[in-house]
């Protein structure tokens, strides 16, 4: 895969795993606006491990950019 094809893939990947997390905190509000709090607990519970899944799409996306960073030197 070209440097170009990866940075993009991972930014996709970034991108898709942050829209997850945006539905999954949403979807806390909307629950914690209509009193579901057990319901808003249980999604902030997923959120976490969403939220891991962000800080890996992160780390892999800053890996690419930093490599072609150094191979355009």
């Amino acid at each position: 895969m070209a440097d170009h094809e990866a940075e993009t893939t991972y930014a996709l990947a970034l991108s898709s795993a942050i829209e997850v997390l945006r539905g999954m905190l949403g979807e806390a509000i909307d629950y914690l606006d209509h009193d579901k709090h057990l319901a808003a607990l249980g999604t902030l519970v997923m959120f976490e491990e969403q939220a891991e899944d962000v800080k890996a799409a992160i780390r892999l996306f800053r890996r690419s950019v930093q490599v072609d960073k150094r191979r355009a030197k």
